[in-house]
């Protein structure tokens, strides 16, 4: 255990460093080479690896310093995490940090085991390899041993074992030539922030070796993923190849009918093919909504609306039996607000009181069955309203995102008028109240989808725009 947080601690290092960084700490541009030049001394059976940008004058890491600077007070609250890290660790940015770091930072997880555990592996270009060598010597080991270290075709291999470093001196093939690796880094932005990639066949392996059963319904054959920054926001992509069938992408027909002024959106296909039964150890709450997921049917959403004392959720979907989906409803409410529990007091309503008391409304038009807490919000969705997808905040976000016209389901917030209503909720709750949120109104929308599948690649996207 001892010997996991020497990887732990730099690893920590590394991330605090960034942080750092990322506020001022390195300024002026330069060009840098693809993310992932240790793969070419990684071992090709290597279970997961994680590269991070670590040239704070990269184009990348201007970009990430420009959204960070549109959040008020960010500069000092970030100089006050350096001087606590700073005293904890007895590391100085300057002196320690700086010279260490060389333009990428990569983590291998091998698939050997060690005490119980998975042997992983940092692996560093250092601008100064002697302050490397010091800086692992100062790290916090809780009395374990020092890491070791060698190098290995120009890279500084750091590991908590002699044979964690020796599998990767001794490897005969490397991870960037295994095709799998190829493929999957291929989807990635390779001038990226992080890229990461995980093998679905040594994982397995890796599991079984650990004593975990693979219980995946479709076998994973590899997963990968990165973070981009941008002028407008942060983007995240994932990749998925995996064995079995992959959902099928469909345009949405709610997003016309769906009301402008909706703060948070989710939109799916629902799978009537589900098993809907609840675990016997399932909590009523949990069993409920198993209930309702075996109702729905079709196109579904599930979407969040301005209302008074509280926001208005309203469920839309085609299900089979409309009269089950409500009734499954109802018992969701009940065991909701019987596990809330609380009493109003001191003028101030308790959640449980809320939840018990609601009154679902609901209307049907054509095969489209509409519940919601409010009756208003069942009117907006039937009426001749402003829609979602005319809203301006929406078509912004849609264009900011990359949303396309199909997806295999998306999300959707527009976090700069959700984020009040957080605020007051959190009052009327009983929590801490609005003055104790920072200042985060330089968040505009936060955006999800899926994309379907090319060539047998399932992607998923998350896009966070800060302005």
């Amino acid at each position: 255990m001892r010997r996991r947080r020497v990887i732990a601690a730099s690893v920590a290092v590394v991330v605090a460093a960034a942080v750092f960084a990322a506020v001022g700490f390195g300024r002026g541009t330069s060009a840098v080479p693809a993310l992932g030049g240790g793969a070419e001394v990684a071992p090709a059976n290597t279970v997961a690896f994680v590269a991070l940008d670590t040239n704070m004058s990269s184009a990348q890491w201007l970009a990430l310093d420009g959204l960070l600077a549109k959040f008020p007070g960010y500069d000092k609250l970030v100089a006050r995490l350096q001087q606590g890290f700073e005293q904890k660790t007895g590391l100085s940015w300057s002196s320690d940090l700086k010279p260490a770091l060389g333009p990428e930072v990569d983590v291998a997880l091998l698939p050997t085991v060690s005490g119980g555990k998975p042997d992983a592996v940092l692996l560093r270009q250092p601008s100064d390899p002697a302050k490397l060598a010091a800086l692992l010597q100062k790290l916090p080991t809780s009395g374990g041993p020092a890491p070791v270290s060698e190098q290995v075709g120009g890279w500084t291999v750091v590991g908590d074992s002699q044979a964690a470093v020796d599998a990767v001196s001794g490897a005969t093939s490397h991870l960037a030539d295994d095709p799998a690796y190829q493929d999957a880094t291929g989807q990635l932005q390779q001038n990226a922030l992080v890229n990461a990639y995980a093998n679905g066949a040594q994982a397995r392996q890796l599991l079984s070796a650990l004593g975990h059963a693979d219980t995946g319904s479709g076998k994973l054959v590899w997963a990968a993923g990165d973070a981009v920054a941008s002028s407008d926001g942060l983007k995240l992509d994932g990749f998925l190849h995996r064995d079995g069938a992959a959902p099928q992408a469909y345009s949405s027909t709610l997003l016309d009918r769906i009301p402008a002024d909706t703060l948070a959106v989710v939109d799916f296909q629902a799978d009537t093919s589900a098993d809907s039964g609840a675990p016997a150890q399932a909590s009523p709450v949990g069993a409920a909504l198993r209930n309702i997921a075996g109702t729905l049917g079709g196109e579904t959403a599930l979407y969040v609306s301005p209302g008074f004392p509280v926001p208005s959720l309203t469920l839309v979907t085609h299900p089979s039996d409309p009269q089950a989906v409500l009734g499954a409803l109802n018992d969701a409410l009940s065991a909701a607000g019987k596990t809330a529990g609380g009493s109003s007091t001191g003028g101030q309503m308790s959640l449980g009181s809320i939840l018990g008391g609601l009154q679902l409304s609901h209307a049907e038009v054509g095969d489209v069955l509409v519940v919601s807490t409010s009756q208003q919000a069942v009117d907006a969705f039937t009426g001749t309203g402003p829609k979602l997808s005319t809203d301006a905040t929406f078509q912004d976000a849609r264009q900011a995102s990359g949303l396309p016209d199909q997806t295999t389901g998306f999300a959707y917030a527009d976090l700069k008028d959700a984020l009040p209503l957080v605020q007051e909720l959190a009052a009327l709750a009983g929590g801490t109240g609005a003055t104790a949120l920072p200042d985060v109104s330089a968040l505009q929308t936060l955006t999800a989808y899926g994309s379907g599948s090319g060539g047998g690649v399932e992607r998923f996207s998350v896009f966070l725009e800060i302005r």
